[in-house]
């Protein structure tokens, strides 16, 4: 039987789907053990890919060619403005004293490190990019969420861990989040590896350079 196209770029990209999801930033998170300092910078910086990847939905959202597909990205895009910019907000003020100069905390909030501003240049440039089509778009997102369900549902985790971490790891895991990128995998299904195969291996390799910038910083 033919492969799926998704199933095919995660075999076909197999080395470095695995360096991405099992980045060390993502397995210290799920074990409790990444120090306060490196989670700040992270969510830091993951606010400003938040917001423009929500651009990015948004223009997905009105290619959408079915009515479902509409309905369905219509209340993804409201969930993530009430949930997740919640706990960006509450984490940040909580961890903010492993990052006691104002000036460096102001800093990771508003200058994008390298790996960061490349990813988000790539966000931004594509939804500016009146050739991409609906496929590219959905691929983008479905990429991007399946490297974030992939560390949350399958990295070991510790038991009883802060709700700083428990609560990113919930955002990326559970029935719901499950759901969300079934829809997602179904969409991209219905294009040819040809037609999203660029976009995806895009999103691979800035992940992983995210993951480790804000690692590293």
């Amino acid at each position: 039987m033919t492969p799926t196209t998704t199933h095919a770029l995660l075999a076909k990209y197999s080395p470095l789907y695995k360096e991405t999801t099992q980045h060390q930033l993502t397995n210290k998170l799920c074990q409790g053990t990444l120090n306060d300092r490196t989670l700040y910078i992270y969510l830091a910086q993951d606010l400003m890919f938040f917001e423009s990847s929500l651009r990015l939905i948004c223009k997905a959202t009105s290619l959408a060619p079915e009515s479902d597909s509409l309905l369905t990205l219509a209340k993804k895009i409201g969930f993530f403005a009430n949930d997740e910019n919640t706990y960006f907000r509450d984490c940040l003020k909580e961890v903010e004293a492993a990052v006691p100069s104002s000036e460096e905390r102001h800093k990771f909030l508003k200058e994008m490190l390298p790996g960061v501003n490349e990813y988000i240049k790539f966000i931004e440039e594509s939804v500016a990019d009146t050739s991409l089509t609906y496929a590219q778009y959905i691929t983008i997102i479905w990429a991007c969420e399946q490297i974030y369900l992939s560390w949350a549902h399958e990295s070991p985790k510790k038991k009883d861990l802060h709700w700083k971490h428990q609560t990113w790891i919930d955002l990326h895991d559970g029935e719901h989040f499950i759901s969300w990128c079934d829809f997602l995998e179904a969409e991209v299904n219905k294009f040819s590896i040809e037609q999203v195969e660029k976009q995806f291996t895009a999103v691979l390799q800035h992940e992983f350079n995210f993951f480790d910038n804000c690692y590293k910083a």
